[in-house]
């Protein structure tokens, strides 16, 4: 059956009308501390104080430390300094160009501190220069001090081979120009700074 009734047409809905809703956006999640997540950065942070206290008391006890020892070599006189550094020298008689440098340096650092020559800022060759205008020590002492010097030269820069006995008539060279050059055992202050001449006379006198 059909029928001529005009179809019903309904107007379009406006494009900004909105169409109301119950239902929203789904929230991005919240984060939640527990009480363990505190106490983990506390852990944390205690640990790092801990850590920095520990090395800051580290630092202070070598610098302490570091001190004493510079107090203690300082009480130490020039001519025990030289032979105990003389006698840690045969700990390394199986390398006879390191022992030559430590003795060297023990009987340059001695001229140093107790004659104030200036050894160690120069070579054997310019020291040994100046030596014959100084009045610090006598001539068996020059002569001494230039025949060390000029052996432990021979072993450093011109690997001259040194045998154990060698070596150890070196080190007893240095031993005996210590003791040669330790005035009345240093007992009396600035007898070391004032040539063996004013030494001997000053000892001289004292016992009369």
């Amino acid at each position: 059956m059909t029928t001529n009734a005009p179809a019903l047409i309904l107007p379009d809905a406006p494009e900004d009308s909105a169409v109301p809703s119950s239902l929203h956006d789904i929230r991005p999640p919240l984060d939640i501390f527990s009480p363990w997540d505190y106490v983990m950065w506390l852990l944390v942070g205690l640990i790092l104080v801990a850590l920095i206290y520990g090395l800051w008391t580290y630092w202070l006890k070598r610098k302490r430390t570091r001190q004493q020892l510079q107090e203690t070599a300082s009480r130490i006189p020039p001519n025990e300094k030289a032979r105990q550094r003389l006698d840690a020298a045969l700990d390394h008689l199986h390398d006879p160009r390191f022992f030559c440098i430590l003795v060297s340096d023990a009987i340059r650092s001695y001229l140093e501190e107790q004659f104030e020559l200036k050894a160690p800022e120069r070579t054997t060759e310019e020291f040994l220069d100046e030596l014959k205008h100084s009045t610090r020590l006598d001539l068996a002492q020059k002569q001494m001090l230039d025949q060390f010097l000029t052996q432990c030269d021979m072993a450093k820069f011109a690997r001259a081979d040194m045998m154990g006995k060698e070596l150890e008539t070196l080190h007893a060279m240095g031993i005996k120009f210590v003791q040669d050059t330790d005035y009345g055992l240093m007992a009396t202050e600035g007898l070391g700074h004032q040539g063996p001449d004013h030494a001997t006379n000053k000892l001289d006198h004292s016992g009369q």
